[in-house]
């Protein structure tokens, strides 16, 4: 497992991932839905990491941190004003 920091140079990375593949709109509902999931959908995702791989992991940890979940849908939220 990864460890459970998360940098603000990391949430803006993956904010502006999704905002290049036109996926802002998407992904801000989602994470809405995803919030309601929190810890119980951050340990969904830390058991397919086996099979995934360590990419979801910033956001298993986003989904622990509630904190965090609300700063990266933010940073989503500010690149799609900009």
């Amino acid at each position: 497992m990864q460890s459970k920091s998360l940098s603000t140079a990391d949430m803006v990375k993956w904010a502006a991932a999704i905002e290049r593949r036109g996926l802002t709109d998407l992904a801000l509902p989602l994470l809405d839905v995803l919030q309601v999931w929190g810890f119980v959908g951050a340990q969904g995702l830390w058991m397919l990491a086996p099979f995934l791989g360590q990419r979801l992991a910033p956001l298993a940890t986003m989904l622990e941190q509630p904190e965090l979940l609300q700063q990266f849908r933010q940073h989503l939220a500010e690149g799609v004003t900009q």
